[in-house]
């Protein structure tokens, strides 16, 4: 009796993720992803041909065991939303409900931003302060920063982004 190949397609690749995958959110690192892990390179690179989604990173498990597995990530949530309702209809009964219960709790949890009110120069701070304190204290008030103090939260910005990486380099 010989195998057949099979054919790459959109159903091949929602079998596997079924078996092997997972999708998750994690609130305290704001993170919502779906992932596929195992040992096989070539079936993770196939997966990952077929999705054209998401990357493929070489991982190892820390002893005792210590095998290198693969593992292909998929961090976007647009596109996570688009290849979770791709991969809906041949999901089992199980899969299918923690998938619809991911993407429910994630679309619930994108609120609109808030409508900030535009206002005229405030007189809280001088042009050219090198601050933040400006911006941040408009926005706790709902409103948009006046062109003063956005202006020196840019120069702040800029200050320490200047100052980070010359730290870190």
């Amino acid at each position: 009796m010989t195998m057949q190949k099979h054919k790459d397609t959109i159903e091949w690749a929602a079998g596997l993720f079924e078996g092997e995958g997972n999708i998750y959110r994690n609130d305290e690192r704001r993170i919502f992803a779906m992932s596929v892990k195992m040992k096989d390179e070539d079936i993770i690179k196939r997966f990952h041909a077929v999705v054209k989604l998401g990357r493929v990173k070489a991982r190892k498990i820390k002893e005792p065991y210590n095998y290198p597995f693969w593992e292909w990530v998929l961090t976007r949530t647009n596109d996570i939303l688009y290849l979770a309702n791709k991969f809906l209809p041949y999901m089992g009964e199980r899969r299918t409900k923690l998938i619809k219960k991911a993407i429910k709790n994630k679309v619930l949890r994108n609120k609109p931003r808030r409508e900030l009110k535009s206002v005229p120069k405030c007189g809280y701070m001088k042009k050219g302060e090198i601050s933040s304190r400006g911006a941040r204290r408009h926005v706790r008030k709902g409103e948009k920063p006046c062109s003063i103090c956005a202006e020196n939260q840019r120069l702040y910005l800029r200050k320490w982004r200047k100052a980070f990486f010359k730290a870190n380099q």
